[in-house]
């Protein structure tokens, strides 16, 4: 009983042996073995075409064959052994047998095996690995708006990859760290769902930032699945106040604007002036301040409150009111000078001046003497100037240049006849232009004689002054004779009794009065009264 036992173990154990060997000699690949067949492993994406070739270095005109992971053959050289539509032959020959596999599915994963039957049978397997395409992330938590400083839990969920893909968070071009992965596996297929959180303080330079999720995969290129959302973030405005102008000048109008970077936009604007109270003249039209005429008392630190409804903020200005533009400044002339003294006039006169209008600026060149030119020190001239009448002339000797052309003067301003004339420097210099307000200029003549400058040329201004003395001195006489009418006949007002009346105030009658009247009581027994 114990032989027939020891028997059956050791028949045993020698069939395992010659089947184990069998089967590891049919997938050791000899380089020296020119019939054994050759393949590749091969990995391709759901829904995509994978291509199986088997190869041998020479034939011995066996065929070669192709069969799935259920050991089914699927070509048998040239013929079709499986009614599979997705199967196609691609090539053919005595030492090469290729077939392509379309509309891979999950099911396809597996081991194929290629054999050549020789004698032994020689085989060889390729490894088609299918990967589960994930699907486009889906963005969770960025349903309302954030408010600034409050942390917000964004999820991130990608089904269907296989294997688990990986999540990455962006914002911007910057790339978060988000939690762990979650892998999760369906209970359906081979594939896996995969969620991540970003947790982020928002701050109001998040408002409008772009967050992304993006699906790393060995079937993906970078970037080919991601989803992007806005994050909007409520917070209080930023608030800043620009001026109308850079320089404000006293007696200019001016204007403070307000404005507040904020979600969602101010809704209220409030003016104030720190240590007191805004000025009578200024008036606040919402988020401007509005000065129509700027005065030394306005100097002050503004400030500007705008709401909201999230928070409220402030903004301030500093306002320095400046003195008025100078209008006037100095032309310091050498007149010693090589070239004439009218090259230093302007080489226009402003249109809108009117010399003849009795204005205070003025322009004063002083005549110089240049009939005995000299090589001595320079002598100098001074000449009060109106900016506005000559904007472009200099106000340094430093800054005259000898390459100033001659005034062109206007029509309007001065006759053709009143314009002098200009010369190049010569061996005798051109005496300079006395040019006075009213519109008459001093033109020394041909034999260098110079009219004396202290002379008044005349002008209707004397004439205005007469004229004004006049009606005045006039206006004083009749005023002087209505005060002494009035004293007249204040002093000569009331009431007076007549000669005829006296006696008449004790009269019981008019006719008793007037025998009073014309003789007293005491006498009234005398009168007698005849009739005719």
């Amino acid at each position: 009983m114990v032989f027939p036992s020891a028997l059956s173990a050791l028949w045993s154990a020698i069939l395992l042996t010659v089947l184990l060997t069998t089967a590891v000699y049919s997938n050791v690949v000899y380089d020296d073995d020119p019939l054994q067949p050759v393949t590749a492993d091969e990995t391709v994406s759901v829904g995509g075409t994978v291509t199986l070739t088997c190869r041998v270095a020479e034939s011995d005109n066996s065929s070669l064959q192709w069969s799935n992971t259920a050991q089914q053959t699927l070509y048998f050289g040239e013929k079709r052994a499986l009614r599979d539509n997705r199967i196609q032959l691609l090539h053919s020959t005595s030492t090469e047998l290729t077939i392509t596999i379309a509309d891979v599915q999950l099911s396809d994963e597996g081991e194929y095996k290629c054999a050549i039957f020789t004698m032994p049978v020689r085989t060889a397997r390729a490894t088609v690995t299918v990967l589960g395409v994930p699907g486009k992330p889906q963005i969770s938590g960025l349903e309302t708006p954030v408010q600034e400083g409050q942390k917000v839990t964004l999820t991130c969920t990608s089904t269907g990859s296989k294997p688990p893909a990986k999540l990455h968070w962006y914002r911007g071009d910057q790339e978060l760290e988000g939690h762990l992965d979650v892998v999760e596996s369906n209970p359906d297929d081979p594939t896996y769902n995969v969620s991540s959180e970003l947790t982020l303080e928002v701050t109001s330079s998040d408002d409008n930032a772009l967050i992304t999720c993006a699906v790393d995969h060995p079937s993906l290129a970078p970037g080919d699945k991601r989803s992007e959302q806005t994050l909007r973030v409520l917070y209080s405005p930023n608030v800043q106040i620009h001026p109308g102008s850079n320089l404000p000048r006293e007696g200019e109008k001016f204007s403070l604007r307000c404005t507040g970077t904020s979600n969602p936009e101010p809704t209220s604007y409030i003016w104030e002036k720190k240590d007191g109270e805004l000025p009578i003249l200024a008036k606040a039209d919402g988020a401007v301040l509005h000065f129509p005429m700027l005065n030394k008392s306005d100097n002050g630190v503004y400030v500007c409150h705008a709401d909201n409804g999230i928070g409220n903020n402030q903004g301030e200005y500093i306002l320095l009111v400046q003195d008025p533009a100078d209008k006037n400044s100095e032309l310091v002339t050498p007149s010693s000078s090589p070239f004439t003294s009218s090259s230093l006039l302007p080489t226009t006169f402003p249109t809108d001046v009117d010399f003849d209008s009795g204005s205070t600026s003025s322009l004063d060149i002083i005549s110089t003497d240049y009939s005995h030119p000299t090589h001595d020190a320079p002598t100098f001239s001074t000449t009060t100037l109106s900016n506005a009448l000559f904007p472009d002339l200099p106000f340094s000797p430093d800054s005259v240049s000898p390459s100033l052309t001659p005034p062109a003067f206007p029509s309007s301003i001065a006759p053709s006849s009143a314009i002098p004339s200009y010369s190049t420097p010569s061996s005798s210099l051109t005496p300079s232009v006395s040019v006075q307000q009213n519109g008459v200029y001093n033109v020394p003549d041909e034999a260098g004689n110079i009219p004396d400058p202290t002379v008044m040329a005349p002008s209707s201004g004397v004439d205005h002054a007469v004229i004004g003395g006049v009606v005045a001195v006039i206006v004083f006489i009749l005023l002087c004779l209505l005060i002494v009418l009035g004293r007249y006949l204040i002093r000569h007002k009331g009431t007076y009794l007549t000669h005829e009346a006296k006696g008449s105030d004790d009269a019981p009658d008019a006719d008793t009065a007037i025998i009073n009247a014309e003789g007293g009581q005491s006498g009234s027994e005398d009168k007698k009264e005849y009739f005719i």
